[in-house]
């Protein structure tokens, strides 16, 4: 019989890392129903981990509602592992704590990850209580997948499950890929990002630069250094914010198709013509480095009763002017310093 580890308060406080001072209200913590699995995700520290930490979805959802009492948590991103590969038990569970959370009178942020291989009822009945679901697809095929997992079937249990996230709770769920863990490019997780934007339109994708766990199948992997997966997130705002179409924000990668740590909006405005803000639309705008869509909406409302050809009105406007100034055309007025652009 597997040996299940029932957990103490101080387990709990230990697991969750938020046993210290309190945190913002936003910031959401992470934490498993069941710490063991009998998965073989390579990455994971619980993969085929026999014993560990579990907890009932009472003991979860009571100790989670302490701790949001006391402001030690702001919000919970709740998954699980999978013992005994019975999934329908891990979403019963899962959807359980969700129950019972929202039932306690808790309102807030909850994001709850499908499992995969789950059911489409069971996830509409998760999709009852969430925030937000999630389902990692980890790699961006499944040639790349198996080189990380041997259970999963990339199509029929990810894929598969990430359409109907979409259609269950649109514009309401996210995935999650791990970079480097396949010794994959960025090109390929590009492609399988931007499919996954262009079909399934995600409220986010997320991006956790891999990290070799001490008793994990890939234990003596190479680390993926963490600027990738900053550099990644920049790509992503670029699609998801910033409107960039698959062919332009392909062009910030190199000829081997990885991601250089260099922030990719320099890269792929080096060769633009320089922008006038007086002249420009929303989208030109957007290309420049130091304007975002705060700063860009701003300057299409005052420019018709103001010089935004100042480096004060833009400075004004939310323009970082030390990032946008090679990439601006400014007819000024007036003589001013090299110091009133910086």
């Amino acid at each position: 019989m597997q040996k299940i580890q029932r957990a103490t308060s101080s387990q709990f406080f230990d697991q969750t890392g938020r046993n210290e001072g309190k945190i913002h209200q936003c910031t959401p913590m992470r934490i498993l129903l069941e710490g063991t699995c009998s998965f073989d995700c390579a990455y994971c520290q619980i993969c085929t981990k026999k014993t560990g930490i579990s907890f009932t979805p009472e003991e979860l959802a009571h100790g989670f509602l302490e701790l949001h009492r006391q402001g030690k948590a702001g919000g919970l991103l709740l998954s699980t592992g999978i013992p005994r590969g019975d999934v329908d038990l891990g979403m019963e569970k899962l959807t359980e704590t969700a129950k019972i959370l929202r039932t306690s009178g808790y309102n807030g942020y909850l994001h709850l990850k499908v499992l995969p291989g789950s059911s489409r009822t069971d996830i509409v009945e998760m999709a009852k209580y969430a925030t937000r679901l999630s389902i990692n697809l980890e790699a961006p095929n499944s040639s790349y997948l198996s080189e990380l997992a041997s259970v999963k079937n990339y199509t029929s249990d990810l894929l598969t499950r990430h359409k109907w996230l979409a259609e269950i709770m649109p514009k309401k769920h996210s995935t999650q890929f791990v970079v480097g863990a396949a010794g994959e490019s960025d090109a390929d997780i590009f492609q399988t990002v931007m499919t996954s934007y262009e079909k399934y339109d995600p409220a986010r994708v997320y991006y956790s630069a891999f990290y070799a766990v001490t008793g994990t199948p890939l234990e003596n992997h190479e680390n993926t250094p963490l600027w990738r997966a900053n550099r990644w997130y920049q790509v992503d705002a670029l699609l998801r914010l910033y409107g960039y179409e698959r062919a332009e924000a392909s062009l910030a990668f190199d000829e081997n198709g990885m991601l250089t740590n260099t922030d990719p909006k320099i890269l792929l405005a080096k060769d633009l013509p320089a922008v006038d803000p007086a002249a420009a639309g929303y989208a030109e705008l957007l290309r420049v480095p130091g304007i975002g869509p705060v700063s860009a909406g701003n300057i299409l409302k005052i420019r018709e009763l103001h010089n935004v050809r100042e480096p004060e009105t833009l400075r004004e406007c939310g323009v970082i002017m030390k990032r946008a100034m090679p990439y601006l055309s400014l007819s000024r007025t007036r003589q001013t310093t090299f110091a009133s652009w910086c």
